[in-house]
């Protein structure tokens, strides 16, 4: 009689799981999921192909997304009452994760919805990320983007 093969647990399925649940979550497209995963994780855009720190980067950045969509809960982030009850998707969720990924790198100070909302105006002459026009948050993700490649 063979002994069934025993599996070893290596943490993988936890974190895909984890990431899978945090976009749904976010309510993030598909498209909007692998484009975020593929900013944060140098062009990667399927999880199963990530290795384990990639795994943890990409986590750990979701995580920090569904924090600032709730209102910042048992973090520092702070997100305006308005924009936190509303919950991002779309275009601002996407300027709000670039927006985090330069936080985490070190490039902006100021890890709140109204920095980023300032970042925003400064670009566009628009004061809300949810009354820009699409071609203003084109505008505004290309820009994050650009600063994100830059590396400064």
């Amino acid at each position: 009689m063979t002994k069934p093969q025993e599996r070893r647990f290596d943490g993988r399925q936890a974190d895909l799981a984890a990431i899978h649940i945090a976009k749904k979550t976010l309510r993030w497209s598909e498209d909007e999921y692998r484009d975020v995963m593929a900013t944060v994780c140098s062009g990667i855009r399927s999880s199963a192909l990530l290795d384990v720190t990639g795994r943890k980067r990409f986590l750990a950045h979701l995580q920090a997304c569904v924090l600032a969509n709730r209102g910042g809960r048992g973090t520092k982030v702070a997100v305006p009452k308005k924009q936190a009850s509303k919950g991002l998707t779309g275009r601002p969720a996407k300027m709000w994760s670039l927006w985090m990924q330069l936080a985490d790198a070190g490039r902006v100070q100021h890890r709140t919805m109204a920095s980023l909302c300032a970042f925003g105006e400064r670009q566009t002459g628009v004061a809300r990320l949810e009354w820009m026009t699409s071609h203003q948050e084109d505008l505004v993700i290309e820009s994050l983007k650009r600063w994100l490649e830059r590396g400064e």
